[in-house]
């Protein structure tokens, strides 16, 4: 009645009333009929302690909404009433019949209150009734009581009723609902906010809707963390990983077991607002909200919900905690930025990175880890027990026991707050079915030194395990491998935590002393990264490891030899050590060097010539010979010192191996001596044999030569007779100290070694004509000798006649005569033997032997000056005759004149040289002939024998007459008179010819 009484006394207190009323139905309450009477359930079971239970069923035009829990009290009846007053006096209440029950209006005028304690009507209609008994007017209305769109407030007055709730249940909410209310939209907006009331109000454990059933059911998963699981009609569930902070709860919702972003959002204080958020985790919060629970307080502490964010993250497992990070956007509220960067500041300032664990490594260690590659990575799972470390959420553990502080939580029992300093130890069937297998989580023994703060930690993008294993101590803090892709690139970007790229890791490994494998390992697991050009550039002053021990910096300054297996101490080239050469230091710019080419270096020839008898350098230098071809090599390794069987130091190319053959070719007092054998036992004579130390014959070798400089006998001799220097020069040595005596086993092992024989089938190299030029057979020069199948000097020069050699025309044709080439040895030989009586040529050869020597003269290849000529020439009948009875033979038709005694034949075209050699008159300048014979002139195309003998001759065509004679007589005069009876004669042009009668 006081009510009445108030509206009576004060009319305008009556429209307000129904205005406030009204205004929360269409503003503050509107569409939350399910939200707040699941409030009050909540609060019901909470106070009762009991599993909150709600049930929405439809009869006909009735809604029933029954829960249970604790039933209506006095409190709750004021609060009904009152329309500006709650009857909340727990903060764990967070709708118990408060104003929001006027959410009941937005479908209803007449509600009915079932309570197990007794039950309450209201309804519109009885108000007007109690209006109009009580004569109360409405103020600004007509003398009817009637006023245009005026309603009176249902919720301000309430009458008894003797209906109890249907059993099993302690309250139930009746709603005649309005004809206007389409009843089938309403139960399925009230389907759809079944799962999210069972998730913010905790203490509301299941929601039937109809014949759709909902229930939550929580479980424990130890250090804070819980998992909550809404299963719905038929096979359909959802769960989240809830987490509770000092002022707040955090869910992630699972897909697929494993926790994900959640979907933009709103604020949730515990059950929906108005306020948008686009965290990464749902939030229900305790903090203060308006009166209709759509929007924060003003001055609402929002910064204080970020306490113990870092905590949650550390609670999950190491490769989702990134999850928790939100990604930069634009925010969707003035709550949502202020959220968001209190989240990330307490992301970056708390330590729950979850960082590779750091295990030492001494110089030369890497064994064991090298049997388990990924073991001690890290360890996600540090136990319970453990020392916490201390945190902003730990400060605020106490402020957490207060019921204030606690809020909604203690809704659910149990409430507890979060350990700071640990991360869960998950129970092996949880980790199975979750992620997938227990095997990362089995057994929680590590500890806090597994995390870090991000904006002290590094991440190196698409670390793997074994790129992990292999840094742990050199970089650190560094982001485990699971959360260093470049998926999560974006939000390690947020935290702040600095990006390590390959060229800091390359700066950062100069120094390390570690073993040779273990940098191989590095390269192995770097080679991944190394995708493009630019990658490569950023690895471009990465350590190396040398075979010498030294570490270098910068791989295109190494050299890599594939076929070493251990290390050599290289020391005048920056060789890889064996173990770390790997494919990924030629891609970075090492240079592939075979022992060939380490044992031709610039460097290691000025060693030599600087300290020729440094032991570590002769080490090297004989361990890689053994690798090398010999034939490759320069010959000025020889400049080695060794000791000799005296202990004497000598250059390599002076000493003997034991045994050698060349030692029984040489002369008494040569210069080489015997090696001491202990040198031969250490390394071999292969390797000896490779740097100069005599065996056989040595070459001496060099590309692009510029001049003699090879210690060789005659070079500058051999060199002058070349037009230009030889692009390579090879040539056999110590060819002058050959004992005479030895030429022919000399030559037969020359001939017998590849390496060798090709020298000698070089006719214009150096060996060739060396021993064309000094090796003698008998005394005779090589260069003296005809080969046996060699016919152009037959019966002039001596026949090589050495045993197993003669035959072998390939390997000694270059080493002998050469009628293509007249020496001017060869050219006086060949005078001298036409002189000698003893010498029988056939005139053919005398004939070719002449020209050969008028070529040489004709081509200036012979001095006139350095040829002494002898006392008798041979004569085209091959006698030998006095010089000044003899004609150079210049037009062959005096050969039918005069006697062959008395003519010297060669070439026809070159007997003006061959006049000039030998000093003798040409015939045709001492004698002068005339035909005495009359003959008939004809032409050559006339006469059919002119055809003829332009066949039979290969003449020209004939310009001259053509004389046919019976008998064709000459007379000569001059040095030599007489008349001669010839075949054919010719005067100038016309030729005489004697026709057979």
């Amino acid at each position: 009645m006081g009510v009445l009484a108030a509206w009576r006394d004060s009319p305008t207190r009556l429209r307000e009333d129904a205005a406030t009323e009204a205004d929360l139905v269409r503003a503050g309450y509107r569409d939350r009929l399910l939200t707040e009477l699941a409030q009050n359930a909540a609060d019901a079971a909470a106070k009762a302690g009991v599993a909150g239970r709600l049930v929405v069923r439809l009869d006909g035009g009735v809604l029933h909404i029954a829960n249970t829990g604790a039933p209506l009290d006095l409190s709750g009846v004021y609060a009904l009433t009152a329309l500006r007053a709650s009857g909340k006096s727990e903060v764990t209440a967070v709708g118990r019949f408060g104003v929001g029950f006027t959410a009941v209006l937005s479908v209803s005028d007449e509600i009915e209150l079932r309570s197990a304690t007794g039950s309450l009507v209201f309804s519109r209609d009885l108000t007007w009734d109690a209006l109009r008994q009580h004569d109360i007017r409405i103020p600004d209305s007509s003398a009817d009581d009637t006023a245009d769109g005026f309603a009176p407030p249902v919720l301000r007055m309430a009458w008894p009723s003797e209906t109890a709730p249907v059993d099993g249940f302690d309250t139930e909410v009746v709603l005649r609902l309005r004809p206007d209310i389409d009843a089938a939209a309403l139960l399925a907006g009230m389907h759809a906010e079944a799962i999210d009331l069972l998730l913010e109000l905790p203490a509301l454990r299941h929601i039937t809707i109809e014949t759709a059933e909902f229930t939550s059911t929580t479980t424990d998963l130890g250090n804070d963390l819980q998992e909550i699981r809404v299963d719905g009609p038929g096979d359909a569930h959802r769960a989240w990983w809830q987490y509770r902070a000092p002022h707040a709860r955090w869910l992630l919702p699972l897909r697929n077991g494993r926790p994900t972003a959640a979907a933009p959002d709103v604020l949730r204080a515990p059950t929906r607002s108005d306020e948008e958020l686009s965290l990464p985790a749902l939030l229900i919060a305790d903090i203060a909200m308006q009166p209709d629970r759509r929007r924060l307080l003003p001055g609402a502490r929002l910064t204080e919900l970020a306490l113990g964010y870092a905590d949650f993250a550390r609670a999950l497992p190491p490769r989702d905690r990134l999850v928790l990070v939100p990604t930069p956007a634009f925010a969707r509220s003035e709550a949502d930025g202020l959220l968001r960067e209190a989240l990330v500041r307490e992301l970056q300032t708390q330590p729950w990175l979850p960082i590779v664990v750091a295990h030492p490594v001494t110089a030369g260690a890497g064994d064991q880890a090298a049997e388990d590659p990924t073991g001690g990575l890290y360890d996600p799972a540090p136990r319970l027990d453990q020392p916490a470390a201390t945190s902003p959420s730990e400060q605020l553990s106490a402020a957490a026991e207060s019921p204030v502080d606690q809020g909604l939580f203690d809704a659910v029992g149990d409430p507890y707050s979060p350990q700071s300093g640990a991360a869960p130890a998950w129970p092996a069937h949880v980790a199975a079915e979750i992620l997938g297998g227990a095997d990362l989580f089995d057994v929680p023994t590590a500890d806090s030194t597994d995390v870090a703060i991000p904006t002290r930690a590094s991440v190196l993008t698409g670390l793997t395990e074994e790129l992990a294993r292999l840094l742990d101590d050199v970089v650190g803090p560094l982001v485990i491998p699971e959360l260093s892709g470049r998926e999560h690139a974006e939000a390690l970007g947020v935290l702040d935590v600095h990006r390590l790229g390959l060229a800091r890791l390359a700066e950062l490994s100069s120094g390390l002393e570690r073993a040779p494998h273990w940098w191989y390992s590095l390269y192995e697991a770097l080679e991944l990264f190394v995708v493009d050009p630019l990658a490569a550039e950023e690895l471009g002053a990465l350590a190396v490891p040398l075979a010498d021990g030294r570490l270098v910096t910068g791989p295109r300054t190494t050299v890599l030899d594939d076929q070493l297996e251990v290390a050599i101490p290289v020391h005048w080239a920056r060789l890889v050590h064996p173990e770390a050469a790997h494919p990924l230091l030629a891609r970075l710019g090492a240079r592939s060097a075979t022992a060939e080419d380490l044992l031709s270096e610039p460097d290691l020839r000025a060693e030599l010539e600087d300290h020729p008898d440094d032991a570590d350098t002769i080490d090297a230098v004989l361990r890689l010979a053994v690798l090398a071809e010999p034939t490759a090599l320069p010959s000025w390794l020889s400049l080695i010192e060794l000791p000799d069987v005296d202990g004497e130091l000598r250059p390599a190319d002076e000493l003997l191996l034991p045994d050698a053959p060349l030692r029984e070719l040489l002369i008494e007092d040569s210069p080489f001596t015997a090696i001491d054998p202990a040198v031969v036992e250490g390394y071999g004579a292969q390797a000896l044999r490779a740097i100069g130390v005599g065996w056989d014959f040595t070459v001496v070798t060099e590309a692009d030569p510029t001049g003699p400089d090879h210690n060789l006998d005659d070079e500058d001799r051999w060199w002058s007779t070349l037009s230009d220097d030889p692009p390579e020069f090879a040539a056999i040595r110590d060819l002058d100290l050959v004992d005479d005596a030895a030429w022919p086993e000399a030559l037969w092992q020359l001939a017998s070694a590849p390496r060798t024989r090709r020298l000698l089938t070089d006719r214009n190299g150096y060996t060739a004509w060396w021993l064309r030029t000094n090796a003698r057979i008998d005394g005779t020069p090589l260069g003296l000798l005809r080969h046996p199948s060699d016919t152009e000097f037959a019966e002039l020069l001596p026949t090589f006649t050495v045993p197993g050699l003669a035959d072998d025309a390939n390997a000694m044709r270059a080493i002998l005569a050469d009628s293509a080439v007249l020496t001017p040895e060869l050219a006086a030989a060949l005078l001298n033997a036409l002189a000698d009586p003893s010498k029988t040529p056939t005139p053919e050869v005398v004939s070719r032997t002449h020209a050969r020597l008028a070529g040489a003269v004709a081509a200036d290849q012979l001095d006139l000056g350095d040829l002494d000529l002898p006392d008798r020439v041979r004569a085209l009948s091959g006698a030998v005759v006095d010089p000044a009875q003899a004609f150079i033979l210049d037009q062959p038709w005096f050969g039918f004149a005069i006697p062959p005694d008395r003519l010297v034949a060669g070439d026809i075209d070159t007997a003006p040289a061959l006049a000039t050699l030998l000093d003798l008159p040409l015939v045709s300048e001492s004698v002068t002939a005339e035909v005495v014979t009359t003959g008939r002139r004809t032409t050559w195309s006339a006469e059919p024998l002119g055809v003829v003998l332009r066949q039979l001759f290969s003449l020209p065509p004939q310009a001259g007459d053509l004389v046919l004679h019976d008998d064709l007589q000459v007379r000569l005069h001059g040095a030599f008179e007489a008349t001669a009876s010839v075949p054919w004669w010719r005067e100038g042009d016309t030729v005489h010819f004697r026709v057979q009668q």
